[in-house]
């Protein structure tokens, strides 16, 4: 029987590693941290330094308009970064 997939929220780490991980191509030596289910921060290489990276979906509430969505945005983001105990 095919097992379905959540219809809201976040996925398990199951779904993470069976169906989306092995799909993700080819690896690269200059990926230090890379996707993992639960995790927030990439890290690459970049030169001899590091580069961490971070995404998250952003909806823009129209009546709090394009300046206030991005100080939330960026604040989310940092948010990751901050929790991974990196420094920003």
């Amino acid at each position: 029987m095919k097992e379905k997939l959540p219809a809201i929220g976040k996925i398990d780490q199951r779904v993470f590693e069976e169906l989306i991980y092995p799909r993700l191509g080819a690896k690269n030596r200059n990926v230090l941290v890379g996707p993992n289910h639960g995790v927030d921060v990439g890290i690459i290489r970049v030169g001899n330094r590091a580069l961490a990276l971070t995404t998250d979906p952003v909806f823009i509430v129209p009546e709090y308009g394009w300046e206030r969505a991005a100080w939330f945005a960026i604040h989310i983001l940092l948010s990751d970064v901050v929790t991974s105990g990196l420094k920003p």
